[in-house]
Formats: C-alpha cells, structure tokens, sequence
C-alpha cells in the first residue's frame, strides 16, 4: 500500500497510542512488520527508563525508511518480516525481557510495548480479521 506524502505527514503527527493502534491494523491487514536490519542483526534501540532492549518495528517499508534516512542508520536495510513469525518471535522477546518499540517516528517518539501485551493485541486483530 502506497501512501501519499501527506498521508505519511499526517500518520506520523499521530499520538503514540494511535500509531500503534495504526501498526496493529496496518500489519495485520498486509501481513507483514518492517524492521531495519544490518549483517549484525535487527536495529535495537534502547529504553531510557530501564535500559532494556527495544526491537523497533513499523507498519510498512515508507515508514521505516523515513526512520533509518532521518536517525542516520544508513548502514541499516528496510526489511519486512512475515507477521505471523513476527508474533512468534514475542515469546523470546518475552525470555529475553525484551520490549517493541512500536513505529518509531524521527524523534524517536514511539509506544513501547511488552511482548505480552503486543501478542495479546494481534492475536484480537487476527480473530477480527477472520470475521
């Protein structure tokens, strides 16, 4: 799905909490997550209240390239990753007290969630989906 830049704009002014009601819908519906990888693995970013990892995820490939162009992670490449194993990988996120940071904007505002709660989130979306 293509969006225009004014509808990039607009997303991105978004609160949060609305973002990453936007990323549920949005990777649900196109079954995918974006990330930025590099040879050494996925971009982490780092939470300033506990200093635990963040795995930082995006509802499509615009998104995430506006991130890695604007953040200078040039060395980093915008990949998608299926949505289904993506809620897989949750479980060792959990293990490994990990948390997603949900569709980070430029200024690094974004919703950092728990593994728990994003699984919980998804599997309501993927029930909906089915209705």
């Amino acid at each position: 799905m293509q969006l225009s830049p004014s509808e990039i704009e607009a997303t991105l002014a978004r609160r949060p909490e609305s973002r990453y009601k936007y990323f549920i819908r949005t990777t649900v519906a196109e079954e995918e997550v974006w990330g930025l990888t590099d040879d050494e693995g996925w971009l982490m970013l780092e939470d300033d209240e506990d200093n635990s990892d963040v795995f930082a995820v995006f509802p499509n490939a615009e998104f995430a390239a506006i991130f890695r162009e604007k953040c200078g992670y040039d060395e980093f490449r915008v990949e998608a990753m299926d949505v289904v194993e993506f809620v897989e990988w949750l479980d060792d996120f959990e293990t490994e007290k990990m948390k997603v940071g949900v569709f980070p904007t430029p200024d690094f505002q974004c919703a950092v969630m728990t593994p728990e709660r994003l699984r919980e989130d998804f599997m309501e979306a993927f029930a909906k989906e089915k209705e």
